[in-house]
Parts: structure tokens; C-alpha cells; sequence
């Protein structure tokens, strides 16, 4: 399953590639985000961002024009409704774009 990974602490954006789909278990994104409890953002409509639970003391990002959400260490971004993950349509450019460091 395609997804885009975020992280602020190396300040990178690149699409990886799920082997496990996450709507049957969420321990390849447990390993990816590195965090045991997992908080489901829904972004826009078909856009859906996983991160570990709040921890201001992580390096952070959030979206251009947006103050909201300010997400703390890695993130892992799919597509589908938070009820259903599918592949993200969007691609990594598209991040590139509104990714703002924090």
C-alpha cells in the first residue's frame, strides 16, 4: 500500500510501500512511526495522517497555511477514509509543497 512518511527530525518526505495493509494490523506502522499507541488524523477528504500519541519534546512539522495540527516525530500519511485506509492518490511532490518544518 502506497504511503508518504514524514520525518521532522531528518527532515525528510519520501513515498515507501507498506507490506502489511494496516486495516488488518498496525504493526508495520507501529515500527515506521516508532510508537507503541498510534492517533489517526483525518487531513481532507481521502487523506489520512498516523503519528504516535503527542510528544512536544520530538522534532515537528505541520502545513503550510495551517496552524493546526503541529505533529510531533515521524508521520506516515494514507489514503482512504479513517474507517478504511487505501493507497495515497497524492504523491510525494505534493507534500513537498505544504510540509512546513517546525
Amino acid at each position: 500500500m502506497r504511503a508518504i512518511k514524514i520525518d521532522p527530525a531528518n527532515r525528510t518526505i519520501e513515498e515507501i510501500e507498506l507490506a502489511v495493509d494496516p486495516n488488518r494490523s498496525l504493526s508495520e506502522l507501529r515500527s515506521i512511526i516508532g510508537a507503541e499507541k498510534l492517533e489517526l488524523i483525518p487531513l481532507d477528504k481521502g487523506i489520512n495522517l498516523l503519528a504516535g500519541l503527542h510528544d512536544e519534546q520530538k522534532p515537528s512539522f505541520g502545513f503550510c497555511e495551517l496552524d493546526e495540527p503541529v505533529i510531533h516525530g515521524v508521520a506516515v500519511i494514507l489514503g482512504g477514509s479513517p474507517h478504511r485506509l487505501r493507497s495515497l492518490r497524492e504523491n510525494k511532490a505534493s507534500f513537498d509543497m505544504i510540509v512546513d518544518w517546525r
